[in-house]
């Protein structure tokens, strides 16, 4: 099985990925840092997520909106896998065409909780911090992707409350996945 996760930055997308990795056993993926992090590097680019994003727009420009996906397939190794960070409604078409089992979750969390998440290698100000975000809206077509979603884990209590959220999706969709 192959669980992507989508949502905007800071909504809790890798902790999700984490939690999924220590409880169900899933290898984790990761579009930052599985293909653009050595994107950026072969380019002589600092490696900030601004600097990814916006490499992702001239390579989706170059290669068309699945070009992430088409990169970052050859290297999955493991049966069940957690992917991090889709952008564009052709990645999760391109991963839906090739697994029979993949379901897309979104993390979502309120606007203002997601700003006190960033770290060092997000921008340190509300209009850079949230501009990202509407790049990824308005070149991508996230908001697209978001509606795509399978299901909303919404990332906004305790960190327990959010493990019984993730568990409670693992349970619908393990127990659809017993009946295909």
């Amino acid at each position: 099985m192959i669980i992507g996760l989508t949502g905007p930055a800071r909504s809790g997308k890798d902790t999700v990925a984490h939690y999924l990795m220590k409880e169900y056993g899933f290898k984790q993926f990761d579009f930052y840092h599985d293909v653009f992090l050595k994107e950026l590097e072969k380019r002589g680019l600092e490696p900030t997520k601004d600097n990814a994003s916006r490499l992702g727009d001239e390579l989706r420009k170059e290669g068309g909106m699945g070009v992430m996906a088409n990169m970052l397939f050859p290297i999955i190794d493991a049966e069940d896998a957690v992917i991090t960070g889709f952008r564009s409604p052709q990645e999760v078409e391109f991963f839906r065409a090739k697994t029979a089992h993949f379901f897309l979750l979104m993390a979502s969390a309120p606007r203002e909780m997601r700003y006190t998440r960033r770290d060092d290698s997000d921008p340190q100000d509300k209009k850079a911090f949230f501009g990202r975000d509407e790049r990824d809206l308005k070149n991508k077509g996230m908001e697209t992707v978001f509606m795509m979603a399978d299901h909303i884990i919404r990332n906004e209590g305790t960190l327990k409350e959010l493990h019984e959220r993730i568990d409670e999706v693992m349970e619908e969709i393990q127990g659809g996945e017993e009946s295909d």
